[in-house]
């Protein structure tokens, strides 16, 4: 029985170090960041404005209208894929915090407003495709395309509550950005990235009215290139390459 055991065992292990060194080959860089947000919320009422139709002015609230400008922050991790010189896939789990800044209308009537400010703290899921583009400096560019998940793990609405507070937490939402990558020292790079994000999907949409979120993130960040893939030092390099094809 013991024999049969340590056979398994030595069996588990050339397998489970086969599929490191693949995962090593696949993987091409970790990296960690820490970036600035600017968000805001955009809301569209269809309802009409009309005294005989709506005599308290009840649907007249929210008026359509874009909100001012939140800055915050976010921080994340991500992995870099996929074994080609000019395509990547990039997979990361972000903490991104985005919101707006209103001057909220609470009296149709009077025209009585209040200033205040909504939070959403998302976990997010990003999953980009990357494309290095040779712009003929000595570091790397790049363009990303790809889908955020977000869940919303906490929020302040104290803005149009009714409607905020009632927003989705769990959405999709398009992202595009670019980016620029600088050599460091051996394995480590430095980058930053810019990062468009917009709902196309609303986070709230009851019967004439809908709200949705757009963003933008300038990140910094740090990471860490494998040898068995393109490492630092290639990207530096300004030398011809032959690319099989």
């Amino acid at each position: 029985m013991m024999k049969y055991t340590r056979i398994i065992f030595v069996f588990c292990f050339f397998i489970f170090a086969n599929q490191f060194i693949y995962a090593q080959r696949f993987l091409q860089g970790l990296a960690l960041f820490a970036g600035e947000t600017s968000s805001r919320d955009r809301y569209i009422n269809r309802y009409p404005i009309d005294f005989q139709d709506d005599p308290t002015f009840l649907h007249a609230r929210p008026p359509s209208h874009k909100s001012a400008e939140l800055e915050n922050f976010s921080v994340g991790v991500f992995a870099e894929m996929l074994k080609s010189y000019d395509w990547r896939w990039v997979t990361e789990i972000d903490y991104c915090n985005k919101g707006a800044v209103e001057n909220e209308l609470l009296n149709p009537i009077t025209n009585q407003k209040r200033v205040s400010a909504n939070h959403y703290a998302n976990l997010q899921w990003n999953n980009y495709l990357k494309r290095w583009i040779d712009l003929g400096f000595k570091f790397r560019t790049y363009a990303m395309v790809g889908a955020r998940i977000e869940y919303t793990v906490s929020r302040s609405t104290p803005a149009y509550s009714y409607i905020s507070g009632k927003a989705a937490k769990l959405t999709v939402s398009p992202d595009v950005g670019i980016g620029a990558e600088f050599h460091l020292k051996g394995p480590w790079n430095l980058f930053v990235e810019e990062h468009y994000n917009p709902d196309v999907i609303p986070l709230y949409n009851v019967g004439k009215i809908t709200m949705a979120n757009r963003t933008w993130e300038t990140r910094i960040g740090i990471i860490y290139r494998f040898k068995s893939g393109i490492g630092s030092v290639d990207l530096d390099c300004n030398a011809p390459r032959y690319h099989g094809r």
